[in-house]
């Protein structure tokens, strides 16, 4: 287990992970590496139904670290990339429930990490954004391809071209986010959530979610015969 990442095993099989990487949970390659591991670890672990991620800091995550960044060659980059996209890729394709908490800033990278999970929750101060054109680059860990199939593809085009970043009004008009909460609600309202899929078929609802991400991009014929392979295995 990380020493920037908390894990907790609350009631029902509900994993709550928290992130601890001060100042501000920057994204550094050990601590995308650890997120890989553990929720890797978690889709082996039958006893979890829903997993829960938050920030025990004053923002979840202003991104990529920096520091690191300043010393990459490009191909060391490229490597970084490839780091991100196999932590996001994880979250996004294990078998339980992902529910993610949004305070402060969630910016870039950590967006990016955010659409990987089945549902957000923002606090009411939570400032979403992906601030990369101004910086002479693209979202490079998922974000040009996540963000389109949460907001729709020129809503994505306006987040990502104008590099605004929006409050948690904004973000959930938009759809970015599923929920708002204040400070105090927002664990509960999250636990309340999990334990609201739990209380149906386990196996049933890790098939719904194969069924679902995995049809998502195809036509409608290929779609269903993923639906009657995962409603089989239901």
């Amino acid at each position: 287990m990380s020493e920037n990442i908390k894990k907790e095993i609350l009631d029902n099989g509900i994993c709550l992970l928290s992130m601890e990487k001060s100042p501000v949970n920057a994204l550094s390659y050990d601590l995308l590496l650890s997120l890989n591991n553990i929720f890797k670890d978690i889709n082996k672990d039958k006893n979890i139904r829903v997993v829960i991620l938050k920030s025990s800091l004053k923002h979840f995550s202003a991104g990529a670290d920096l520091k690191e960044r300043k010393i990459m060659s490009k191909s060391k980059s490229g490597d970084a990339l490839d780091n991100f996209n196999n932590c996001f890729n994880t979250i996004e394709s294990i078998s339980k429930p992902t529910i993610c908490i949004i305070n402060g800033y969630c910016l870039g990278g950590g967006a990016e990490m955010a659409l990987s999970f089945d549902f957000r929750i923002g606090l009411e101060d939570c400032i979403i954004g992906f601030p990369e054109v101004g910086l002479g680059i693209i979202p490079g860990a998922g974000g040009t391809q996540r963000l389109p199939k949460i907001l729709g593809i020129s809503n994505a085009k306006y987040w990502i071209y104008t590099a605004k970043k929006f409050n948690s009004t904004k973000a959930l008009e938009f759809g970015f986010l599923n929920f708002v909460s204040n400070k105090k609600s927002s664990l509960n309202m999250a636990i309340s959530l999990a334990n609201e899929i739990i209380s149906n078929a386990p196996i049933a609802v890790s098939s719904a979610k194969k069924a679902i991400n995995s049809g998502y991009n195809l036509d409608i014929d290929s779609g269903l015969l993923e639906e009657r392979k995962c409603y089989k295995t239901s």
